[in-house]
């Protein structure tokens, strides 16, 4: 009976645990908002501030992964550099640090009032905007009393006899606790998590306290090599913030792994003796241990952020499409002017719209595989701008303009849906197109459609850049409805008993002729309804 109840004790204590560790940090992470993180890229301007910010966002999100990768989403949208980044990374090591001292206090009345309280504004309607923060205190709260359950559930294990065999046989094992803890770290994703645990697990004797120093040790080892997995697909200056979150945990062990070693063999320097001083509570003292960690890694690195920033910028150099998915025009610096902040907007939008004639190059190029790779990579670049502008233009809808910009801050917004709909429909004409070039018999119609949208298309960009009205008049004229036109040719091919047409050709046939009646439709509703009149102003 005994076992069974130590089992199940476990077993809750691990699925309190884990529930809770997702909804703290599932919530947390939702308070990361877009917001915070511009707010972020505006006043992160110094090392203090970086270091501030990076503990904030740290302590916020629990996870210096997650941290890593909204700083690579800022440095690709251009809304900070690797300088000011890296000095964040090393804030947010130590913040992410903090929730291991408040799950270690002994606050169970504490604990319990909050668990209540959250539980119960969580079922009324009336607080149901403050769902995210709620559900992220219920979740420490039920975290807390996982680790609470696998201390009871796990303490008679500590008492017998084939379990301190085992740990007499393993001689306490330092290394074996270092690649668990890594193991576990890489598995779970979270080195907070694993710290945790191990924390309880020494607190019920079934951990020494140099095996639980050396599994926090490993967690951070092992949050290295998650994130050195993760970034994988990273390339270019982003990666220089991924690398450099792996070196910090790498530096950290290399300085405090042979001290731990030395301090073990001779007694000095005397670290772990330090950090057993601080307090009684061996969760506590492992809390410190983990900190320590941190802040020694930190310590190292800051005073050499110059040099580690060029030898990053060496190692990962920018790659060539990495200036196709950025920004131009728009910046923090141009968004805290309002008015400026529109007419970068703008010209944003016509960057865009100068690369939609490469779509109808793809056209014409074929079915090949580099036509396919051409058009994957053609639109990440254009769908990467087109998300970081509408960071901007999003937030412009709140600016205090006058009556004749807020019309145009309306304008740029639908102009900016608009362009999302007209990349996706170029990019199905450009796949589309090769479906028609087996076929002889359709050869001079395919070209005709490419050839013929290619020139609508270069007379729309220059009218939209121009802002004359003889263009303007001149794109509507040549952009009247195909419906009638598409529609012959449709019927054309497809009832000439005469033509042996593939499905493929079929396909390709009402494929292309639709899009080509669908594309002159969305630039003339787009030149009609959301022209570009900042830069016919500038002009």
């Amino acid at each position: 009976m005994q076992a069974a109840w130590t089992i199940a004790t476990i077993l809750g204590g691990l699925g309190l645990f884990f529930a809770g560790s997702e909804m703290l940090t599932g919530n947390l992470r939702s308070l990361a908002n877009r917001r915070i993180q511009m707010e972020i890229a505006r006043v992160a301007s110094s090392i203090p501030a970086g270091l501030m910010w990076g503990a904030i966002l740290g302590a916020i999100t629990q996870s210096t992964q997650i941290v890593t990768f909204i700083l690579v989403g800022l440095l690709m949208a251009r809304m900070i550099d690797a300088r000011r980044a890296l000095p964040m990374i090393v804030g947010a090591n130590v913040g992410s640090s903090l929730i291991i001292f408040v799950v270690t206090l002994d606050i169970e009345i504490v604990v319990l009032l909050a668990l209540g309280g959250s539980g119960i504004l969580m079922t009324m309607h009336r607080f149901q905007n403050w769902q995210v923060a709620l559900r992220a205190i219920f979740g420490l709260c039920l975290l807390y009393y996982g680790l609470v359950l696998l201390k009871m559930g796990a303490a008679p294990i500590a008492e017998e006899p084939f379990f301190k065999e085992l740990m007499a046989g393993a001689g306490g094992s330092p290394m074996a606790a270092l690649a668990i803890g890594a193991v576990l770290t890489v598995i779970s994703q979270s080195s907070v998590s694993v710290s945790l645990l191990a924390i309880a697990f020494a607190a019920s004797g079934l951990l020494s306290f140099e095996q639980t120093v050396m599994v926090a040790y490993g967690t951070n080892l092992g949050s290295s090599i998650a994130t050195w997995l993760l970034s994988g697909q990273i390339r270019g200056t982003a990666r220089q913030v991924a690398m450099y979150q792996f070196a910090f945990n790498i530096v950290g062990c290399i300085v405090l792994i042979p001290l731990f070693y030395t301090e073990v063999a001779f007694g000095f320097p005397p670290f772990m003796a330090a950090v057993q001083s601080l307090s009684d509570d061996v969760g506590q003292q492992i809390a410190f241990a983990y900190l320590f960690f941190n802040m020694i890694a930190g310590l190292v690195l800051l005073p050499l952020i110059g040099p580690s920033e060029r030898l990053l910028a060496r190692l990962y150099p920018p790659t060539e499409q990495e200036d196709e998915s950025r920004l131009a025009f728009l910046s923090e610096h141009a968004a805290a002017n309002p008015e400026i902040g529109v007419i970068m907007a703008e010209k944003e939008q016509l960057r865009l719209l100068g690369r939609l004639p490469r779509y109808v190059e793809l056209a014409r190029a074929g079915g090949s595989a580099a036509q396919g790779l051409a058009l994957k990579t053609l639109r990440e670049g254009f769908r990467s701008v087109h998300k970081q502008a509408a960071l901007y233009i999003d937030d412009m809808s709140d600016y205090r303009l006058t009556a004749e910009n807020q019309e145009r801050v309306y304008r740029i917004l639908d102009r900016h849906s608009r362009l999302d709909s007209l990349e996706a429909a170029f990019a199905e004409f450009a796949l589309a197109a090769p479906l028609m070039q087996a076929s002889d018999a359709l050869e001079n119609t395919r070209v005709a459609l490419i050839e013929g949208l290619d020139a609508v298309l270069l007379s729309f960009i220059e009218a939209m850049a121009s802002g004359d009205p003889e263009d303007m008049a001149l794109v509507e004229s040549i952009t009247g409805d195909r419906g009638a036109l598409m529609e012959g040719v449709r019927r054309q091919f497809l009832s000439d008993e005469t033509l042996t047409l593939g499905r493929e050709e079929k396909l390709g046939l009402l494929q292309l002729t639709g899009l080509f009646e669908r594309l002159i439709w969305m630039l003339r509703e787009m030149a009609q309804k959301a022209p570009l009149d900042t830069l016919r102003e500038e002009s």
